[in-house]
């Protein structure tokens, strides 16, 4: 004769399973959005400083025109080049 002994079954942790399948999905979930979800572009999302700048970008410019054109060479140097001047002491452990 064979002696039987049912073990005592505990009722199973459903708070447990279901905060682990949460955890889960929020791991997955914002490692979808982070490296695979597609990103939106940036003409959607800029602010209207931005897209100035980006008109200010797209303006071809000269040099050779502006330096060649007569209102520039109309304008007159008040002033001569910068000197060098005096660079310090020639002692600098000197008392003052």
């Amino acid at each position: 004769m064979a002696i039987i002994i049912e073990q005592k079954r505990e009722p199973f942790n459903w708070f447990g399973f279901f905060t682990v399948i949460f955890l889960l999905l929020v791991i997955f979930g914002g490692a979808y959005y982070l490296f695979f979800a597609p990103a939106p572009g940036i003409e959607i999302i800029a602010p209207l400083p931005l897209e100035q700048a980006g008109e200010l970008s797209r303006i071809q410019f000269d040099p050779a025109a502006v330096v060649q054109s007569p209102q520039f060479k109309r304008l007159k140097v008040y002033s001569g080049l910068p000197g060098v001047g005096v660079l310090g002491r020639s002692d600098p452990f000197s008392p003052f």
